[in-house]
């Protein structure tokens, strides 16, 4: 009876991890304030005026970042270029994603599992198997880590 129990509860807490993972990944949004200061959020801003407010969700697997916009109006700031390698069932890869969406950085994202080639490529990137995978300014960083990815966009 003691292994049953354990067996119910190991399965309640994973349960329990997974619906807050997910829940904790939402929509983001963008925004330029009356100053013209661009804003990223996963939250809507409190204005009257929703019209010119843009939302990107984090759960698209297809989506190709479009939000640097506030690098690009900087002729001196040179964009980095990012390849992020991912699955559409880990969580890392979405909070890979919504750090890059969230300093505006534009990156190329390759599901692995529907896309041969970007396996490959990745293969031949990272002798580590597992994902998220990032190729920073030429510099890969395997896992999530935003300080491994805050030094790759450094240089």
């Amino acid at each position: 009876m003691t292994k049953q129990i354990q067996k119910y509860f190991t399965f309640l807490v994973l349960f329990i991890v997974f619906v807050f993972v997910e829940s904790s990944i939402a929509d983001m949004y963008k925004w330029v304030d009356q100053n013209g200061v661009i804003h990223i959020s996963d939250t809507p801003p409190h204005t009257a005026d929703n019209s010119k407010i843009e939302t990107f969700p984090t759960e698209n697997r297809d989506y190709r970042s479009n939000t640097a916009d506030s690098v690009r109006q900087n002729p001196l700031v040179k964009e980095p270029k990012v390849e992020l390698y991912t699955t559409s069932w880990c969580p890392w890869c979405k909070k890979a994603k919504a750090f890059f969406r969230s300093r505006g950085i534009t990156f190329d994202e390759y599901d692995i599992e529907k896309d041969k080639k970007a396996a490959n490529r990745k293969e031949q990137l990272d002798s580590k198997k597992g994902v998220p995978f990032a190729v920073i300014n030429g510099k890969g960083v395997h896992g999530y880590s935003e300080e491994a990815y805050n030094e790759a966009l450094s240089h």
